[in-house]
């Protein structure tokens, strides 16, 4: 599905301005984070470890509520407080973790990991269980042969494919897939990442695959968004992004990725401090310390998203960045 098709389109997921916080830590988890994703496109969201990214895909999954922040899924609140919405999201909405054998439990069959959330969404009566456990397993891969056989009598590309399976068995029309391929070694990588893009074309499902890897991304994805100590920094088109990357952070990541990071940048150290222990909000921009492009505004005010206009009349996908770079920009957004 082009990229671009669905711009007119209503969104199926909306995450507005959410912010999240743990209790027992005093920092912000994640910092007024927006993006949205249309159906049958994937959004790529990426950043280092402790970015904020899985924490997101949580408060999706509404397994953390945000302290401020709106999470919309078809147009929908899903903490509006009303349990039959609540129950529409979690079958509509599915998550693949990174470590197959771990989110599997090694104490049912197959078919008992396959029909436990048949039988919680109420989905059906036997036989439709039965074909529909049948038809999925075909899908990705999986004879229906394996039924009676445990996670750790298979492969890890295999349990990722069980992992996926049970995602797609209550015909979601997201999936989250959190990190689904960083464990697996490339040739196995690599048949999962086309048996998801081919599971997107037939089926239309919606996909926010979250990274640190941005080869991964670049073959997955329609969108981009960059995430780093809890605030995205950038969120574009792909193709806007990896040819046109504008946030400093950005530049660098695609310079580390392509092994052409000048030595002023390999050479640093790249801390992530904390801010204010206070308020977990930085003074200034959270990237200043590190920044090679940074001027004396950036640490003395924080940065607001700026909205970069491309002369490409095909680049629909808004091209936001929080950067002060960026302030004489053609307009601004909070």
């Amino acid at each position: 599905m082009n990229k671009h098709s669905q711009s007119d389109e209503p969104a199926l997921l909306e995450v507005k301005n959410i912010s999240l916080r743990f209790d027992k830590r005093k920092q912000v988890a994640v910092d007024r984070v927006s993006f949205s994703i249309k159906a049958g496109t994937t959004l790529g969201l990426v950043g280092a470890s402790g970015a904020g990214k899985s924490s997101v895909a949580r408060a999706i999954m509404r397994l953390i509520k945000p302290v401020s922040g709106q999470i919309l899924f078809n147009g929908e609140s899903i903490f509006s407080g009303d349990p039959q919405t609540a129950l529409d999201t979690r079958q509509r909405v599915q998550i693949v973790f990174q470590e197959p054998s771990a989110s599997l439990s090694p104490r049912r069959t197959v078919e008992q990991t396959m029909l436990e959330p048949l039988e919680h969404f109420a989905l059906g009566d036997k036989d439709y269980r039965a074909d529909k456990i049948r038809r999925v397993l075909q899908t990705v891969g999986l004879e229906h042969d394996v039924l009676q056989r445990y996670p750790h009598q298979f492969s890890s590309g295999q349990q990722q494919r069980l992992a996926i399976a049970r995602a797609l068995v209550t015909n979601p029309d997201l999936l989250i897939a959190d990190e689904a391929v960083s464990a697996l070694d490339v040739s196995v990588q690599a048949q999962i990442l086309q048996l998801i893009h081919r599971l997107q074309k037939e089926q239309g499902i919606s996909l926010l695959f979250i990274s640190h890897d941005l080869a991964v991304v670049r073959q997955i994805a329609s969108e981009v968004g960059i995430m780093y100590r809890g605030q995205l920094l950038e969120y574009s088109a792909a193709d806007i992004f990896f040819n046109q990357p504008a946030h400093p952070y950005s530049r660098s990541l695609l310079a580390f990725a392509s092994n052409q990071a000048p030595a002023s940048i390999t050479d640093r150290k790249w801390h992530l401090d904390s801010g204010n222990p206070a308020t977990g909000k930085p003074a200034a921009c959270i990237f200043a310390r590190n920044c090679v492009d940074k001027k004396s505004v950036c640490e003395q005010l924080e940065p607001v998203n700026s909205l970069i206009h491309h002369t490409d009349q095909d680049a629909l996908i808004p091209h936001r960045v929080r950067c002060h770079l960026y302030d004489k920009a053609n307009s601004h957004e909070t």
